[in-house]
């Protein structure tokens, strides 16, 4: 018998396609990662970034990430680079100081979107 074992299965995410006036993602339904979704490229090519990523569930996130107006737009290779509040499409920007820095520039992320007053656009 191997001494080693195997880790579970990454959760799976639920992508859909975006469609904003700032482009077209692919996003997780539950976890909210997001991808752009250039024209001219394949679904699968953008889908396969999903799998380096954990979909976590809501009982892990952090509070400010639970209400579903956050959503983070782009990444950087793994680090978050832009983020959106989905009511007001007030946009967040990670700092250049952060861009090595995963879990700092969420945090960062999700610290903007916690403090900024939401005001939805009319329509």
């Amino acid at each position: 018998m191997s001494a080693s074992r195997s880790s579970p299965p990454l959760p799976p995410h639920r992508i859909g396609i975006i469609v904003s006036p700032e482009g077209r993602f692919l996003q997780c339904r539950d976890c909210q990662l997001a991808y752009t979704f250039p024209d001219g490229i394949k679904f699968d090519e953008i889908a396969k970034q999903f799998d380096a990523h954990s979909c976590v569930s809501p009982i892990r996130t952090p509070a400010w990430q639970t209400d579903r107006r956050f959503v983070l737009l782009r990444y950087e290779g793994k680090v978050p680079a832009l983020a959106s509040c989905a009511r007001c499409e007030r946009k967040f920007f990670t700092p250049t100081t952060l861009m090595r820095d995963a879990r700092g520039a969420e945090e960062y992320l999700g610290r903007k979107f916690d403090v900024h007053k939401c005001v939805p656009h009319p329509h």
